[in-house]
């Protein structure tokens, strides 16, 4: 299999931001970064759900302001990537998009490429995961090396029929040296039908991962969190955070001080910036408390 060449990227303190700019900043890239670091976040997850179609200038000027403004970067990759379609076109469209992201990783100051593989293109789960795993391999391969030492992240899914299981992005990333989870805890709280909320089940999970990951997972721990409503069928709509929609994360940021983890938080509710702001309270809520 693949070896990441960039080695171990560590984010030795907490990181909080959105995904996706902020509506106040109207789509001036100077301002969403201004934006962030006026509101105390130092995190942010690029857009490209709709394709990359940022340009190389325009790339390098996020770099930049990343930079200058010590804001972690990630991008999250189009939501149309499917790594086991049953169309081979579609598969080689989604690899393509997973290069171009690697390829404009290191412009953009960008450490963790975060993508859905997809549909399990009607395939038994096993030969699903094969196809998924290989044509990784075959990303890595033809653009890894330009990637400037960023990761690929495969998501936990949110619907229960879509590769993306806790086992499978679990088995992803202990096959690809390359990939390192993104945890969606309101995706997770969906597909195991409202069961992860609570601590021990939080536990359970960040245990499994470091169990068999160790240092890599530990040190690049990338967590998405929002509300959720969800159906049989898993997750329905992304909702505010803080509100009566579950999961209760508060538990999970217990777990995170109590442990002494650096994770990156990123929120994907209606209003991100709002919901980062909300994850950042609670933590300082949860110091004042303890003074």
């Amino acid at each position: 299999m693949g070896v990441h060449s960039g080695g171990v990227i560590c984010l030795p303190r907490l990181r909080f931001g959105p995904a996706g700019y902020p509506a106040e900043a109207k789509g001036k890239v100077e301002q969403v970064f201004s934006i962030l670091t006026r509101s105390g976040l130092n995190a942010l997850e690029y857009a490209a759900v709709h394709g990359l179609r940022a340009r190389e200038d325009t790339a390098a000027e996020i770099g930049r302001l990343a930079d200058q403004y010590d804001i972690s970067m990630s991008l999250h990759a189009a939501y149309y990537i499917s790594l086991a379609s049953k169309s081979m076109e579609t598969r080689e469209r989604s690899k393509s998009r997973l290069k171009k992201a690697l390829r404009f990783a290191p412009l953009m100051a960008v450490k963790r490429i975060v993508f859905h593989p997809g549909t399990r293109g009607g395939l038994p789960e096993e030969e699903a995961q094969v196809i998924v795993r290989d044509a990784l391999n075959d990303v890595w391969e033809a653009a890894g090396a330009e990637s400037g030492g960023a990761f690929l992240s495969p998501e936990i899914a949110g619907k229960i029929g879509a590769f993306g299981s806790e086992e499978e992005i679990l088995r992803l990333c202990q096959e690809l040296a390359f990939c390192i989870p993104t945890l969606d805890w309101a995706h997770l709280y969906a597909r195991s039908q409202g069961k992860v909320n609570e601590k021990r089940s939080y536990l359970k999970v960040i245990d499994q991962f470091e169990s068999e990951l160790g240092k890599r997972f530990v040190d690049n721990m990338h967590f998405h969190v929002s509300g959720i409503t969800y159906t049989e069928r898993g997750e329905s709509a992304h909702r505010p955070l803080g509100e009566h929609w579950g999961p209760d994360i508060l538990p999970l940021v217990e777990i995170v001080r109590e442990v002494g983890y650096s994770p990156t938080f990123i929120s994907e509710s209606p209003d991100p910036l709002k919901g980062a702001l909300y994850v950042k309270f609670l933590f300082d809520e949860l110091e004042k408390s303890e003074k």
